[in-house]
C-alpha cells in the first residue's frame, strides 16, 4: 500500500514539477564562422573600406607571383580565385564588386582590367589638336610599318594548303592569351563570350564559303570550360551553325569542329585546378547527369591557365598543339618562305626612290616646322614679362616649399629637368623661367 502510494504521489510531483533525472548540461553557442574572403558592403562603411585594402594588397601579391603580364577582365580574376580555392562560383559577383570598389578608390589602378571588347563602350571622335611636326613624324612611322608589313599583307599563306584554320574561344581572357599564338599562324580568333551568337554563326559561314571555293577544308578550333556548359557548346556548335543556314546559304557539311580544350586530360597534365562543385553563374547546381557520369561532380574552368607563368605557358602549349594538327609542325617555316616570296616579287616597290625622297622631304618638312613651332612659343614668351624665380627645398611646418608664383604667390613643386626652363603658373598664368638656389632650411 506505502509503494502504491509513493509511486502515485511521485507522478504527480512530475506533472507538476517535472524533475529531470538526469541534470541538463548548458553549453554556450558555438562561435560564428569565418566571413568570406571577398570583403561585402558599401564604400561608406569604413569596416568595408578597410577589408577593401587588405583584400587590393593580397590581389597585388597573387598578381606579382606571375611574371607574363596578361591582363584579364574582374570576372576573369573570379575564376582565377576559383582556382586558388578562395571563392566559389556563387561568390563571382561579390567578388567583381569588391574588385571595381578597389579601382573606384584607388587601390587598385583604375585600368587593372582588360579593357571591354565591346568597341561601342569607348569614345570615338575624339579630336586634340596636334603638333604638325608630330604629326608628320607619325607619318613618316605609318610609312615605315607599312613597308614592313607589306610582304605579309601580300602573302597568300593558304596557296597549296589543305586546312583554313578559325578559332573560337569562350573567354575574352583566353582570347587574349591565344591571340599571339594565332596570330604567328595568321588564323582569325573570336570570343564567343558564352553561347554562339548568330552574328558570330554568320562570321564563321562566310569564312568557311571562301575557303571551300579555294578548294581548302574548313575547320573551326574551340576552347571552352571543362563544365556542363562548356561541353555542350562545343558538342551542338556546328547544329546552331545548320539552325542559321537558311540565311548564310551555308550548310557546315564539309567543316570540322575540333574542340582542343579544356579538357580532363590537360587538367591533370598542367596540374590545374579542379573544382569539386558544379556551381552556375546564378549559384545553382548544375544536375546534367551524362557529364556527371563521366565526369563527377567537378569542373575545371578555362581561367584556371591563368594560376601562374607555367600554366599560361601551358595554355600556349595546347594552342600551338590543335593549330599544328592540321597545319603541321613545319607550318611557320612554310609560310615565312611563302612571305619571303612574296617580298622578292616587291623588289621593284621597295628600290623605287620614292622612298628615299619622300623621307628627304618629311625630314626637311619636320624641321621647318619644329623652327617655326619654336619660334613662335619664343614670341610669345618674349611679348610678357618672364619673371625669374629661384627654386630651393625649404622646410616650414612639416612641409616642403619648392618655390612661390611671383604674383599670386601659389606655391608650386619642380622637376630636375624644368631647372632653366620657362614654365607657367597653374593659378595665374605667369611665366617663370626657374634658376636653382642654394638650398636652405627654416
Amino acid at each position: 500500500m506505502s509503494d502504491s502510494i509513493s509511486e502515485l504521489i511521485e507522478r504527480a510531483f512530475d506533472k507538476i514539477l517535472p524533475i529531470p533525472k538526469t541534470p541538463r548540461v548548458y553549453r554556450s553557442p558555438p562561435p560564428p564562422k569565418p566571413v568570406s574572403w571577398v570583403p561585402s558592403g558599401n564604400l561608406k562603411n569604413d569596416t568595408y573600406v578597410k577589408r577593401l585594402k587588405d583584400f587590393a594588397q593580397e590581389i597585388k601579391a597573387i598578381d606579382a607571383q606571375r611574371t607574363k603580364r596578361i591582363k584579364y577582365s574582374s570576372r576573369g580574376w573570379c575564376y582565377l580565385f576559383e582556382g586558388l580555392r578562395l571563392i566559389d562560383k556563387g561568390e563571382f559577383s561579390k567578388a567583381q564588386k569588391a574588385i571595381n570598389d578597389c579601382r573606384k578608390l584607388g587601390l587598385l589602378p583604375i585600368d587593372f582590367v582588360a579593357a571591354d571588347q565591346d568597341l561601342t563602350r569607348r569614345f570615338a571622335g575624339i579630336h586634340e589638336a596636334a603638333n604638325p611636326a608630330d604629326s608628320i613624324i607619325n607619318l613618316k612611322k605609318d610609312i615605315k610599318k607599312l613597308l614592313d608589313s607589306l610582304p605579309s599583307y601580300t602573302t597568300d599563306y593558304w596557296e597549296d594548303e589543305e586546312y583554313y584554320l578559325m578559332m573560337c574561344v569562350e573567354k575574352g581572357d583566353i582570347r587574349n592569351l591565344f591571340k599571339p599564338v594565332c596570330d604567328e599562324y595568321h588564323i582569325p580568333i573570336v570570343s564567343s563570350k558564352g553561347w554562339y551568337p548568330i552574328l558570330l554563326r554568320a562570321h564563321i559561314a562566310i569564312l568557311s564559303k571562301k575557303a571551300e571555293k579555294r578548294g581548302l577544308k574548313p575547320v573551326l578550333l574551340l576552347f571552352y570550360d571543362h563544365d556542363p556548359a562548356g561541353i555542350k557548346i562545343t558538342e551542338t556548335f556546328k547544329k546552331g551553325l545548320f539552325d542559321v543556314s537558311g540565311g548564310t546559304g551555308w550548310e557546315p557539311l564539309n567543316l570540322e569542329v575540333h574542340r582542343f580544350g579544356l579538357n580532363a586530360e590537360d587538367v591533370d597534365k598542367y596540374g590545374l585546378m579542379w573544382i569539386d562543385n558544379l556551381k552556375t553563374g546564378s549559384g545553382r547546381e548544375s544536375r546534367d547527369w551524362v557529364y556527371m557520369d563521366s565526369h563527377g561532380r567537378r569542373k575545371c574552368e578555362s581561367n584556371a591557365l591563368f594560376k601562374n607563368d607555367e600554366t599560361l605557358k601551358a595554355g600556349e602549349t595546347i594552342c600551338r598543339n590543335a593549330i599544328e594538327k592540321y597545319y603541321g609542325k613545319d607550318a611557320l617555316e612554310r609560310f615565312k618562305e611563302k612571305e619571303k616570296r612574296a617580298k622578292e616579287n616587291l623588289g621593284a616597290v621597295y628600290e623605287d626612290p620614292l622612298w628615299d625622297d619622300l623621307e628627304k622631304s618629311l625630314n626637311s618638312l619636320i624641321d621647318s616646322l619644329s623652327e617655326e613651332a619654336k619660334e613662335e612659343e619664343e614670341e610669345i614668351l618674349h611679348s610678357e614679362r618672364i619673371f625669374e624665380v629661384e627654386i630651393f627645398r625649404r622646410k616650414h611646418s612639416n612641409t616642403l616649399y619648392y618655390g612661390a608664383c611671383p604674383k599670386c604667390w601659389r606655391d608650386f613643386d619642380y622637376d630636375e629637368q624644368d631647372v632653366g626652363r620657362i614654365v607657367r603658373c597653374r593659378n595665374c598664368n605667369t611665366p617663370m623661367k626657374l634658376v636653382r638656389a642654394e638650398e636652405e632650411a627654416v
